[in-house]
Protein backbone atom coordinates (compact mmCIF):
# COMPACT_ATOMS: atom_id res chain seq x y z
CA UNK A 1 0.00 0.00 0.00
CA UNK A 2 3.02 2.11 0.80
CA UNK A 3 4.17 1.58 -2.40
CA UNK A 4 1.17 2.45 -4.10
CA UNK A 5 0.80 5.62 -1.98
CA UNK A 6 4.49 6.55 -3.47
CA UNK A 7 3.83 5.88 -6.63
CA UNK A 8 0.51 8.06 -6.97
CA UNK A 9 2.23 11.23 -5.14
CA UNK A 10 4.81 10.67 -7.79
CA UNK A 11 2.56 10.40 -10.80
CA UNK A 12 1.11 13.95 -9.34
CA UNK A 13 3.93 15.89 -8.90
CA UNK A 14 4.99 15.00 -12.45
CA UNK A 15 1.90 16.20 -13.18
CA UNK A 16 2.07 19.45 -11.81
CA UNK A 17 5.13 19.87 -12.90
CA UNK A 18 3.78 19.51 -16.51
CA UNK A 19 1.11 21.85 -16.11
CA UNK A 20 3.12 24.42 -14.05
CA UNK A 21 5.31 24.68 -17.02
CA UNK A 22 2.60 26.39 -19.17
CA UNK A 23 1.80 30.08 -18.03
CA UNK A 24 5.21 30.79 -16.20
CA UNK A 25 5.15 34.07 -17.97
CA UNK A 26 3.29 36.76 -16.99
CA UNK A 27 0.40 37.84 -19.60
CA UNK A 28 -0.85 41.39 -20.63
CA UNK A 29 -3.06 42.61 -22.99
CA UNK A 30 -1.63 43.94 -26.28
CA UNK A 31 -2.76 47.65 -25.73
CA UNK A 32 -0.99 48.07 -22.36
CA UNK A 33 2.55 46.48 -24.06
CA UNK A 34 2.28 49.44 -26.78
CA UNK A 35 1.39 46.66 -29.26
CA UNK A 36 -1.63 47.78 -31.72
CA UNK A 37 -3.93 44.97 -31.13
CA UNK A 38 -5.40 45.05 -34.70
CA UNK A 39 -1.55 44.29 -35.51
CA UNK A 40 -1.45 40.93 -33.70
CA UNK A 41 -5.12 39.82 -35.02
CA UNK A 42 -3.65 40.95 -38.35
CA UNK A 43 -0.50 38.42 -37.59
CA UNK A 44 -2.91 35.58 -36.48
CA UNK A 45 -4.69 35.62 -39.26
CA UNK A 46 -2.26 36.07 -42.08
CA UNK A 47 -0.69 33.24 -40.37
CA UNK A 48 -3.35 30.96 -40.61
CA UNK A 49 -4.02 31.73 -43.93
CA UNK A 50 -0.83 30.61 -45.40
CA UNK A 51 -1.11 27.99 -48.18
CA UNK A 52 0.47 24.68 -47.62
CA UNK A 53 0.68 25.08 -43.95
CA UNK A 54 0.11 24.39 -40.34
CA UNK A 55 0.57 26.59 -37.64
CA UNK A 56 0.71 24.86 -34.31
CA UNK A 57 1.93 27.43 -31.61
CA UNK A 58 2.09 30.96 -31.56
CA UNK A 59 3.57 33.45 -28.82
CA UNK A 60 4.14 37.31 -28.81
CA UNK A 61 6.17 38.94 -25.88
CA UNK A 62 6.33 42.64 -25.79
CA UNK A 63 7.98 44.14 -22.58
CA UNK A 64 8.76 41.09 -21.07
CA UNK A 65 5.35 39.50 -20.91
CA UNK A 66 2.82 37.34 -23.35
CA UNK A 67 0.34 39.19 -25.14
CA UNK A 68 -0.86 36.92 -27.31
CA UNK A 69 -0.77 33.15 -28.43
CA UNK A 70 -2.04 31.21 -30.56
CA UNK A 71 -2.69 27.10 -30.58
CA UNK A 72 -4.68 25.81 -32.91
CA UNK A 73 -6.45 22.79 -32.47
CA UNK A 74 -6.01 20.00 -32.03
CA UNK A 75 -2.34 21.36 -30.73
CA UNK A 76 -2.44 22.93 -27.11
CA UNK A 77 -0.02 24.98 -24.97
CA UNK A 78 1.13 21.91 -23.14
CA UNK A 79 2.06 20.01 -25.99
CA UNK A 80 5.68 18.96 -26.56
CA UNK A 81 7.33 20.15 -30.17
CA UNK A 82 9.84 19.06 -31.85
CA UNK A 83 12.67 21.92 -33.18
CA UNK A 84 14.64 20.73 -35.58
CA UNK A 85 17.40 23.14 -36.30
CA UNK A 86 16.30 25.14 -33.58
CA UNK A 87 18.07 23.23 -31.51
CA UNK A 88 20.99 24.29 -32.09
CA UNK A 89 20.56 27.68 -30.24
CA UNK A 90 20.60 25.51 -27.07
CA UNK A 91 23.38 23.57 -27.87
CA UNK A 92 25.40 27.17 -28.30
CA UNK A 93 24.53 28.38 -25.03
CA UNK A 94 25.58 24.70 -23.32
CA UNK A 95 28.49 25.99 -24.81
CA UNK A 96 28.48 29.10 -23.00
CA UNK A 97 27.94 27.90 -20.29
CA UNK A 98 30.67 25.24 -20.32
CA UNK A 99 32.99 28.51 -21.51
CA UNK A 100 32.24 30.31 -18.37
CA UNK A 101 32.53 27.37 -15.99
CA UNK A 102 36.34 27.20 -17.41
CA UNK A 103 35.37 23.36 -18.94
CA UNK A 104 36.49 24.64 -22.66
CA UNK A 105 37.64 27.75 -24.54
CA UNK A 106 36.40 28.96 -28.38
CA UNK A 107 39.76 28.63 -29.14
CA UNK A 108 40.34 25.01 -27.92
CA UNK A 109 41.28 22.39 -31.08
CA UNK A 110 38.57 19.94 -31.64
CA UNK A 111 40.66 17.06 -32.55
CA UNK A 112 42.02 17.20 -28.43
CA UNK A 113 38.74 16.52 -27.11
CA UNK A 114 38.46 12.62 -28.88
CA UNK A 115 42.05 11.28 -28.88
CA UNK A 116 40.38 8.07 -28.87
CA UNK A 117 38.49 8.76 -32.10
CA UNK A 118 41.58 8.94 -34.42
CA UNK A 119 41.22 7.17 -37.05
CA UNK A 120 43.39 8.51 -40.38
CA UNK A 121 46.18 10.83 -40.02
CA UNK A 122 45.03 14.46 -38.92
CA UNK A 123 45.48 16.78 -41.64
CA UNK A 124 46.62 20.83 -40.89
CA UNK A 125 43.25 21.32 -41.34
CA UNK A 126 41.59 18.97 -38.87
CA UNK A 127 44.93 20.03 -36.18
CA UNK A 128 43.35 23.52 -36.35
CA UNK A 129 39.59 23.35 -36.40
CA UNK A 130 38.57 25.05 -32.98
CA UNK A 131 35.11 24.91 -31.17
CA UNK A 132 34.43 28.53 -32.83
CA UNK A 133 34.70 27.06 -36.08
CA UNK A 134 31.92 24.33 -35.31
CA UNK A 135 29.69 27.28 -33.70
CA UNK A 136 29.85 29.57 -37.28
CA UNK A 137 29.46 26.69 -39.23
CA UNK A 138 32.70 26.75 -40.84
CA UNK A 139 34.60 23.86 -39.81
CA UNK A 140 35.82 23.57 -43.18
CA UNK A 141 34.00 19.67 -43.75
CA UNK A 142 32.07 19.42 -46.43
CA UNK A 143 27.93 18.49 -45.09
CA UNK A 144 27.00 14.46 -45.59
CA UNK A 145 23.87 14.84 -44.52
CA UNK A 146 23.73 11.03 -45.37
CA UNK A 147 26.17 10.13 -42.72
CA UNK A 148 23.85 9.91 -39.61
CA UNK A 149 22.01 7.45 -41.27
CA UNK A 150 24.65 4.55 -41.33
CA UNK A 151 27.13 5.12 -39.22
CA UNK A 152 27.13 4.17 -35.57
CA UNK A 153 29.83 6.28 -34.16
CA UNK A 154 29.23 9.68 -35.58
CA UNK A 155 32.22 11.46 -33.46
CA UNK A 156 35.07 8.98 -35.43
CA UNK A 157 33.25 8.89 -38.48
CA UNK A 158 33.13 12.45 -39.04
CA UNK A 159 37.07 13.19 -37.90
CA UNK A 160 37.71 11.29 -40.41
CA UNK A 161 36.55 13.00 -43.12
CA UNK A 162 38.60 15.22 -45.14
CA UNK A 163 39.02 19.11 -44.14
CA UNK A 164 38.71 20.61 -47.44
CA UNK A 165 38.99 24.16 -46.48
CA UNK A 166 40.46 26.19 -44.09
CA UNK A 167 38.83 26.20 -40.71
CA UNK A 168 36.93 29.12 -40.14
CA UNK A 169 37.00 30.31 -43.12
CA UNK A 170 33.61 29.58 -45.37
CA UNK A 171 30.29 28.91 -43.62
CA UNK A 172 28.52 26.13 -44.55
CA UNK A 173 25.46 24.42 -42.51
CA UNK A 174 25.86 21.11 -41.41
CA UNK A 175 23.76 19.69 -38.51
CA UNK A 176 27.05 17.61 -37.72
CA UNK A 177 29.02 20.53 -36.48
CA UNK A 178 26.49 20.73 -34.00
CA UNK A 179 26.24 17.32 -33.30
CA UNK A 180 30.18 17.29 -32.39
CA UNK A 181 29.65 20.64 -29.89
CA UNK A 182 27.30 18.58 -28.46
CA UNK A 183 29.84 15.42 -27.84
CA UNK A 184 32.62 18.12 -26.34
CA UNK A 185 30.00 19.13 -24.15
CA UNK A 186 29.32 15.79 -23.16
CA UNK A 187 32.93 15.18 -23.14
CA UNK A 188 34.27 18.04 -20.50
CA UNK A 189 30.99 17.82 -18.29
CA UNK A 190 30.66 13.99 -17.97
CA UNK A 191 27.02 14.50 -18.45
CA UNK A 192 24.64 14.83 -21.71
CA UNK A 193 24.20 17.92 -22.92
CA UNK A 194 20.66 17.86 -21.67
CA UNK A 195 21.52 16.73 -18.46
CA UNK A 196 24.11 19.76 -18.29
CA UNK A 197 21.22 22.11 -19.54
CA UNK A 198 18.68 21.16 -17.16
CA UNK A 199 21.08 21.78 -14.10
CA UNK A 200 22.61 25.06 -15.60
CA UNK A 201 19.13 26.28 -17.01
CA UNK A 202 16.33 24.43 -17.89
CA UNK A 203 16.05 24.62 -13.73
CA UNK A 204 16.52 28.32 -13.13
CA UNK A 205 13.88 29.17 -15.44
CA UNK A 206 11.68 26.54 -14.72
CA UNK A 207 11.72 24.50 -17.90
CA UNK A 208 10.10 21.13 -16.30
CA UNK A 209 9.56 19.90 -20.06
CA UNK A 210 12.24 18.57 -22.63
CA UNK A 211 13.99 15.64 -23.92
CA UNK A 212 16.29 15.29 -26.70
CA UNK A 213 17.15 12.48 -29.26
CA UNK A 214 20.19 10.67 -28.83
CA UNK A 215 23.05 9.03 -31.21
CA UNK A 216 23.79 5.58 -31.37
CA UNK A 217 26.45 5.56 -28.35
CA UNK A 218 24.45 7.80 -26.26
CA UNK A 219 25.43 11.46 -27.40
CA UNK A 220 22.29 14.31 -27.91
CA UNK A 221 22.22 14.71 -31.21
CA UNK A 222 22.51 18.83 -30.90
CA UNK A 223 21.95 19.90 -34.41
CA UNK A 224 18.27 18.23 -34.22
CA UNK A 225 15.70 16.32 -32.00
CA UNK A 226 14.96 18.95 -29.27
CA UNK A 227 11.24 18.66 -27.87
CA UNK A 228 9.90 21.43 -25.56
CA UNK A 229 6.87 23.35 -25.39
CA UNK A 230 6.07 26.66 -27.33
CA UNK A 231 6.43 28.48 -23.73
CA UNK A 232 10.22 27.24 -23.61
CA UNK A 233 10.78 28.71 -26.98
CA UNK A 234 9.38 31.80 -25.70
CA UNK A 235 11.54 31.91 -22.13
CA UNK A 236 14.48 31.22 -25.22
CA UNK A 237 13.99 34.53 -26.94
CA UNK A 238 13.67 36.35 -23.41
CA UNK A 239 16.35 35.23 -21.94
CA UNK A 240 18.11 36.06 -25.42
CA UNK A 241 16.90 39.47 -25.07
CA UNK A 242 18.30 40.03 -21.86
CA UNK A 243 21.80 38.35 -22.94
CA UNK A 244 21.57 35.59 -20.82
CA UNK A 245 20.11 37.21 -17.48
CA UNK A 246 17.13 35.63 -16.09
CA UNK A 247 14.98 36.68 -13.18
CA UNK A 248 17.89 38.95 -12.00
CA UNK A 249 20.30 35.95 -12.53
CA UNK A 250 23.22 35.88 -15.25
CA UNK A 251 23.10 32.53 -16.23
CA UNK A 252 25.01 32.57 -19.59
CA UNK A 253 28.11 35.19 -19.78
CA UNK A 254 26.44 38.27 -21.75
CA UNK A 255 29.33 38.55 -23.75
CA UNK A 256 28.93 35.39 -24.72
CA UNK A 257 25.02 35.68 -25.70
CA UNK A 258 25.84 38.96 -27.80
CA UNK A 259 28.46 37.35 -29.66
CA UNK A 260 26.52 34.32 -30.44
CA UNK A 261 23.50 36.92 -31.62
CA UNK A 262 26.03 38.56 -33.92
CA UNK A 263 26.95 38.43 -37.37
CA UNK A 264 30.29 36.55 -37.38
CA UNK A 265 30.02 35.10 -40.79
CA UNK A 266 27.98 35.82 -44.03
CA UNK A 267 25.51 32.87 -43.47
CA UNK A 268 26.73 31.64 -47.43
CA UNK A 269 23.40 33.27 -48.94
CA UNK A 270 23.99 35.58 -51.85
CA UNK A 271 22.91 39.34 -51.01
CA UNK A 272 19.78 40.46 -52.61
CA UNK A 273 18.06 43.95 -52.80
CA UNK A 274 15.62 44.08 -50.98
CA UNK A 275 16.98 41.81 -48.50
CA UNK A 276 15.93 38.31 -47.04
CA UNK A 277 16.18 36.85 -43.82
CA UNK A 278 17.95 33.94 -45.42
CA UNK A 279 21.09 36.84 -45.78
CA UNK A 280 21.65 38.49 -43.32
CA UNK A 281 24.49 36.11 -41.54
CA UNK A 282 25.23 33.51 -38.72
CA UNK A 283 26.57 33.97 -35.42
CA UNK A 284 27.20 30.74 -32.88
CA UNK A 285 24.07 28.89 -34.06
CA UNK A 286 21.66 31.80 -34.29
CA UNK A 287 20.76 33.56 -37.59
CA UNK A 288 20.80 37.25 -38.27
CA UNK A 289 17.42 38.57 -39.29
CA UNK A 290 16.55 41.38 -41.56
CA UNK A 291 14.52 43.55 -39.17
CA UNK A 292 17.63 46.03 -38.39
CA UNK A 293 19.40 44.36 -34.92
CA UNK A 294 16.66 41.64 -35.11
CA UNK A 295 17.85 37.74 -35.07
CA UNK A 296 16.63 34.30 -34.36
CA UNK A 297 16.60 30.41 -33.58
CA UNK A 298 16.12 28.94 -36.95
CA UNK A 299 14.64 25.12 -37.74
CA UNK A 300 13.18 23.44 -40.29
CA UNK A 301 9.35 23.31 -41.47
CA UNK A 302 9.09 26.49 -40.11
CA UNK A 303 10.29 26.72 -36.17
CA UNK A 304 11.16 30.13 -34.88
CA UNK A 305 11.91 32.12 -31.84
CA UNK A 306 12.74 35.73 -33.41
CA UNK A 307 13.81 38.34 -31.01
CA UNK A 308 13.94 41.66 -32.01
CA UNK A 309 16.08 43.61 -29.57
CA UNK A 310 15.02 47.30 -30.43
CA UNK A 311 11.69 46.43 -29.77
CA UNK A 312 11.78 44.68 -26.96
CA UNK A 313 9.93 41.95 -28.54
CA UNK A 314 10.36 38.18 -28.88
CA UNK A 315 7.63 36.21 -31.30
CA UNK A 316 7.63 32.42 -31.49
CA UNK A 317 6.03 30.14 -34.64
CA UNK A 318 5.69 26.77 -34.47
CA UNK A 319 4.34 24.80 -37.05
CA UNK A 320 4.69 23.13 -40.28
CA UNK A 321 5.68 24.52 -44.05
CA UNK A 322 8.51 23.71 -46.42
CA UNK A 323 9.76 28.09 -46.75
CA UNK A 324 9.32 29.72 -43.47
CA UNK A 325 9.87 33.34 -45.29
CA UNK A 326 6.40 33.71 -45.42
CA UNK A 327 5.72 32.95 -41.92
CA UNK A 328 8.61 35.65 -40.89
CA UNK A 329 6.86 37.96 -43.67
CA UNK A 330 4.16 37.97 -41.63
CA UNK A 331 5.76 39.56 -38.19
CA UNK A 332 7.32 42.13 -40.41
CA UNK A 333 4.38 43.32 -42.40
CA UNK A 334 1.43 42.95 -39.96
CA UNK A 335 3.04 42.66 -36.66
CA UNK A 336 5.58 45.78 -36.35
CA UNK A 337 3.53 48.26 -37.70
CA UNK A 338 1.67 47.89 -34.82
CA UNK A 339 4.44 48.92 -32.35
CA UNK A 340 4.52 52.03 -29.97
CA UNK A 341 6.82 52.97 -28.18
CA UNK A 342 3.81 53.88 -24.91
CA UNK A 343 1.13 51.72 -23.84
CA UNK A 344 -2.24 52.41 -26.34
CA UNK A 345 -5.51 53.14 -24.71
CA UNK A 346 -7.27 49.58 -23.71
CA UNK A 347 -9.26 47.88 -26.70
CA UNK A 348 -12.01 46.01 -25.25
CA UNK A 349 -13.73 45.03 -28.28
CA UNK A 350 -10.60 44.44 -30.57
CA UNK A 351 -9.25 42.55 -27.44
CA UNK A 352 -12.37 40.23 -26.79
CA UNK A 353 -12.22 39.63 -31.01
CA UNK A 354 -8.66 38.72 -30.33
CA UNK A 355 -9.18 36.28 -27.56
CA UNK A 356 -12.12 34.65 -29.30
CA UNK A 357 -9.97 34.18 -32.60
CA UNK A 358 -7.38 32.33 -30.35
CA UNK A 359 -9.98 30.06 -28.13
CA UNK A 360 -11.95 29.17 -31.38
CA UNK A 361 -9.07 28.66 -33.73
CA UNK A 362 -8.22 25.21 -35.06
CA UNK A 363 -6.74 23.04 -38.05
CA UNK A 364 -8.88 22.04 -40.83
CA UNK A 365 -11.52 19.26 -39.78
CA UNK A 366 -12.69 16.62 -42.46
CA UNK A 367 -15.86 17.72 -43.90
CA UNK A 368 -18.95 15.55 -44.57
CA UNK A 369 -21.22 12.81 -43.07
CA UNK A 370 -20.86 11.18 -39.64
CA UNK A 371 -19.70 7.27 -39.92
CA UNK A 372 -21.78 4.22 -40.26
CA UNK A 373 -22.13 1.71 -37.61
CA UNK A 374 -20.21 -1.01 -39.23
CA UNK A 375 -16.85 -2.72 -38.68
CA UNK A 376 -14.35 -3.25 -41.48
CA UNK A 377 -11.02 -5.35 -41.60
CA UNK A 378 -8.74 -3.56 -44.66
CA UNK A 379 -5.83 -6.15 -45.51
CA UNK A 380 -3.35 -3.36 -47.29
CA UNK A 381 -1.28 -4.01 -50.70
CA UNK A 382 2.74 -3.52 -49.85
CA UNK A 383 3.53 -0.13 -48.74
CA UNK A 384 6.38 2.64 -48.07
CA UNK A 385 4.68 3.13 -45.13
CA UNK A 386 5.10 -0.44 -43.91
CA UNK A 387 1.12 -0.66 -42.85
CA UNK A 388 -0.03 -4.31 -43.23
CA UNK A 389 -4.01 -3.99 -42.25
CA UNK A 390 -6.62 -1.18 -41.22
CA UNK A 391 -9.67 -1.84 -38.65
CA UNK A 392 -12.23 0.43 -39.05
CA UNK A 393 -14.86 0.66 -35.93
CA UNK A 394 -17.84 2.00 -36.01
CA UNK A 395 -19.50 1.93 -32.77
CA UNK A 396 -22.02 3.28 -30.10
CA UNK A 397 -19.04 4.44 -27.08
CA UNK A 398 -16.00 5.23 -29.64
CA UNK A 399 -14.93 5.49 -33.52
CA UNK A 400 -11.58 4.18 -33.71
CA UNK A 401 -8.84 3.12 -36.68
CA UNK A 402 -6.32 0.53 -35.85
CA UNK A 403 -3.51 0.38 -37.83
CA UNK A 404 -1.13 -2.93 -38.11
CA UNK A 405 2.38 -2.39 -39.34
CA UNK A 406 4.61 -5.18 -40.70
CA UNK A 407 7.42 -4.91 -38.12
CA UNK A 408 6.61 -2.06 -35.17
CA UNK A 409 3.52 -3.64 -34.12
CA UNK A 410 -0.01 -1.66 -33.80
CA UNK A 411 -1.60 1.83 -33.07
CA UNK A 412 -5.08 2.89 -32.69
CA UNK A 413 -6.99 5.91 -33.17
CA UNK A 414 -9.96 7.38 -31.40
CA UNK A 415 -11.82 9.56 -34.16
CA UNK A 416 -13.81 12.50 -33.43
CA UNK A 417 -16.27 14.14 -35.68
CA UNK A 418 -16.03 17.38 -35.84
CA UNK A 419 -13.52 17.78 -32.64
CA UNK A 420 -10.27 15.89 -32.60
CA UNK A 421 -10.05 12.85 -29.90
CA UNK A 422 -6.48 11.91 -28.64
CA UNK A 423 -5.02 8.85 -27.91
CA UNK A 424 -1.27 8.06 -26.43
CA UNK A 425 0.65 6.51 -28.88
CA UNK A 426 2.98 3.08 -28.22
CA UNK A 427 5.08 3.75 -31.23
CA UNK A 428 6.59 6.63 -32.58
CA UNK A 429 5.28 9.34 -36.24
CA UNK A 430 6.21 9.71 -38.57
CA UNK A 431 9.58 11.28 -39.48
CA UNK A 432 11.56 12.94 -42.23
CA UNK A 433 14.58 12.03 -41.07
CA UNK A 434 16.37 8.96 -41.35
CA UNK A 435 19.21 9.04 -38.54
CA UNK A 436 20.34 5.95 -37.15
CA UNK A 437 18.82 5.70 -33.63
CA UNK A 438 16.63 8.27 -34.43
CA UNK A 439 13.65 8.87 -32.16
CA UNK A 440 15.65 7.17 -29.08
CA UNK A 441 16.11 9.17 -26.27
CA UNK A 442 12.87 10.55 -25.67
CA UNK A 443 11.30 10.47 -22.72
CA UNK A 444 7.75 11.32 -23.08
CA UNK A 445 5.49 9.57 -25.78
CA UNK A 446 3.71 10.88 -28.22
CA UNK A 447 -0.02 11.76 -29.09
CA UNK A 448 -2.03 11.81 -31.97
CA UNK A 449 -5.36 13.39 -32.37
CA UNK A 450 -7.63 12.14 -35.04
CA UNK A 451 -10.77 13.21 -36.88
CA UNK A 452 -12.91 11.69 -39.38
CA UNK A 453 -16.00 12.56 -41.93
CA UNK A 454 -17.45 10.79 -44.61
CA UNK A 455 -17.72 13.17 -47.93
CA UNK A 456 -19.91 10.64 -49.57
CA UNK A 457 -21.02 7.33 -49.05
CA UNK A 458 -18.09 5.44 -50.08
CA UNK A 459 -15.47 7.48 -49.09
CA UNK A 460 -14.17 7.90 -45.60
CA UNK A 461 -11.25 10.99 -44.79
CA UNK A 462 -9.19 10.30 -41.34
CA UNK A 463 -6.79 12.92 -40.43
CA UNK A 464 -4.23 12.48 -37.40
CA UNK A 465 -2.10 14.93 -36.20
CA UNK A 466 0.73 14.38 -33.39
CA UNK A 467 -0.21 17.16 -31.43
CA UNK A 468 3.27 16.45 -29.28
CA UNK A 469 5.64 16.35 -32.54
CA UNK A 470 5.32 17.72 -35.94
CA UNK A 471 4.24 15.59 -38.84
CA UNK A 472 0.39 13.95 -39.33
CA UNK A 473 -1.08 11.59 -41.41
CA UNK A 474 -4.45 11.29 -43.85
CA UNK A 475 -6.04 8.21 -44.94
CA UNK A 476 -8.77 8.86 -47.92
CA UNK A 477 -10.54 5.95 -48.07
CA UNK A 478 -12.45 4.61 -51.10
CA UNK A 479 -14.84 1.83 -50.93
CA UNK A 480 -15.70 2.48 -54.53
CA UNK A 481 -12.24 1.12 -55.65
CA UNK A 482 -11.55 -0.56 -52.63
CA UNK A 483 -7.82 1.54 -52.16
CA UNK A 484 -6.88 3.95 -49.63
CA UNK A 485 -4.58 7.35 -50.62
CA UNK A 486 -1.95 7.73 -47.42
CA UNK A 487 0.00 10.74 -46.60
CA UNK A 488 2.07 12.50 -44.31
CA UNK A 489 1.81 15.77 -43.59
CA UNK A 490 5.41 16.67 -44.46
CA UNK A 491 5.02 19.87 -47.45
CA UNK A 492 6.24 18.34 -50.99
CA UNK A 493 5.52 14.68 -49.96
CA UNK A 494 3.68 12.96 -52.04
CA UNK A 495 0.44 10.89 -50.99
CA UNK A 496 0.53 7.30 -51.84
CA UNK A 497 -2.01 5.21 -53.41
CA UNK A 498 -2.41 1.73 -51.82
CA UNK A 499 -5.17 -1.18 -52.77
CA UNK A 500 -6.61 -3.36 -50.05
CA UNK A 501 -9.15 -6.00 -49.52
CA UNK A 502 -11.94 -6.12 -47.15
CA UNK A 503 -11.62 -9.42 -44.96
Amino acid sequence: MRLRITSLFLCLIACLALEAQVGDLPRSAPAAEGVSTQAVINMMDSLMALSECDIHHVMVVRHGKVVAELHPAPFRAEDSHTLYSASKTFTSLAVGIAIDENLLRLDDRVMTFFPDKRSVPVSDNMAEMTVRDLLMMASGVKPDWTMRNNSTDWVKDWLAKPVDDKPGSLFQYDSMCTFMLSAIVQRVTGQTMLEYLQKKLFAPMHITVADWETSPDGINTGGWGLRVQAETMTKLGVLLLNKGNWNGEQLISADYVTAACSRLIDGGAKETVPPTDGNQGYGYQVWQSKWPGSFRADGAMGQYTVVVPQEDLVVVILGMKLYGHEELACIWNQLMPGLKPVPLQPENKLQRRLEKNCANAKLQLPKGKKGKKQVKLLQLASNKFGMRQIGLTWGAEANTMKVEYETQGSETYVLGYGNWCYTPMSGFPYYSINAINRMQGFAHGFTAAAAYAWPSSDRLEVRVHYVDWISGMTFVFDFGKNEVTVGDTYPNSKPVTIPFTIQ
